[in-house]
């Protein structure tokens, strides 16, 4: 595994000191690098999930802002997602695949110096602000359905503005939580290569243990909780709506009630695609704190092929979550067709500005040149 690999990556990367003891305590062998097989495969995989993410993911958000009715409800939380998704197949997948392909973890823009710390620290940064972004609008989606199917009667309470002020107070949390990375990560001269690596200090080992158990605590297991508790009453509420209450209905509620269970399907799916995509890295993250502590076993697996599959797991949520939107949500397909007028509609109102802003005397200029043509 490589030494700058990224976080939940930080959750692995950071386990080098381990990973050093494990060595030291093992006369076992472990393979140095990958076979010409293995790196075309893992270059391969990254290739494609990085095309789907970054194709998908603009997708979603067209799509969304050519619909006027998908501005509204979770699809504010949809939105806010794949914009943070789009951040993976820009930072940290691009930096994966290089160091796939050259076989070492070595950071290869070094020059200028300034330069290569600045992208040392945002292409470990932003990843990490992505994926608290997407655990908090997972929060926040089954906080808007917990509202609308718990207490219907408050759910009108949640207005738009109130949405966008929860989405930007999610994005400052998550980059206030991260924000100690750009004094910690930073490039290295090792064995006449530069490397970007995480240094804590003095008490490096104390500090980096804390900010990782803190940040597992408080953005892993806490909202896995609230999911689950919130999903509990969700689905226990609505299975108290028996048959005669549902033909007590309008005709416009029980539309609305099948609307808002569609809505409730999307939001479960993605919520289980988010969990079978993180769930390694996580398992992980608690087998080391918790069982192993912070020991990684003397088993070359456990250094080598488990790592990589958590970490690209966790890379593959950001192309997963927009193909589950398509899958489950027809209003999503559709809205395909209205991306073109999207663009018409930008390129108009391009146009209008730009008249607007060229002199009347150019404008009059230009109309009786046009007619001098005709004439």
């Amino acid at each position: 595994m490589s030494s700058g690999d990224s976080v939940l990556e930080s959750f692995i990367s950071n386990i080098s000191d381990a990973e050093e003891n494990a060595r030291n305590n093992t006369r076992e062998e472990c393979p140095v690098g990958d076979s010409t097989v293995e790196t075309v495969i893992k270059a391969l995989a990254y290739f494609i999930i990085l095309i789907v993410s970054l194709v998908g993911n603009i997708l979603l958000i067209l799509v969304i802002l050519s619909n006027k009715q998908l501005r509204k409800s979770i699809n504010y939380f949809v939105f806010n997602m794949a914009v943070s998704d789009l951040v993976n197949p820009l930072t940290i997948m691009p930096v994966q695949i290089v160091q796939i392909i050259s076989g070492s973890g070595s950071w290869k823009v070094d020059s200028p110096w300034i330069l290569g710390n600045i992208l040392c620290k945002l292409s470990y940064f932003l990843p990490d602000v992505s994926l608290v972004v997407s655990i908090e609008s997972l929060l926040l989606i089954s906080m808007d359905r917990f509202v609308a199917v718990v207490f219907p009667l408050k759910a009108k309470l949640i207005s738009p503005k109130a949405r966008l002020i929860s989405i930007g107070c999610a994005w400052l949390v998550a980059m206030a939580v991260h924000a100690p990375y750009f004094y910690t990560f930073r490039l290295f001269r090792i064995d006449n290569e530069t490397y970007c690596k995480p240094d804590w200090g003095p008490s490096e080992t104390h500090t980096k243990k804390r900010y990782l158990m803190a940040n597992f605590i408080t953005f892993i297991i806490i909202p896995v909780c609230l999911l689950a508790i919130m999903y509990g009453f969700i689905a226990r509420t609505l299975k108290s709506k028996n048959k005669k209450s549902r033909q007590r209905l309008s005709f416009e509620q029980r539309s609305r009630d099948r609307q808002l269970k569609k809505i409730i399907r999307l939001a479960v799916a993605i919520i289980i695609a988010f969990v079978v995509c993180t769930i390694p890295v996580f398992v992980f993250t608690f087998t080391l704190i918790f069982l192993w502590n912070w020991k990684v076993p003397a088993i070359c697996a456990f250094r080598t092929v488990i790592p990589f599959i958590c970490l690209f797991m966790l890379h593959l949520w950001s192309a997963v979550n927009p193909c589950i939107c398509f899958i489950f949500n027809k209003r999503y397909r559709n809205g395909f067709q209205q991306i073109p007028s999207l663009a018409n509609n930008c390129r108009t109102s391009v146009e209008e500005e730009s008249r607007r802003r060229m002199p009347k005397g150019a404008t009059s200029n230009g109309k009786r040149l046009s007619k001098t043509s005709a004439m």
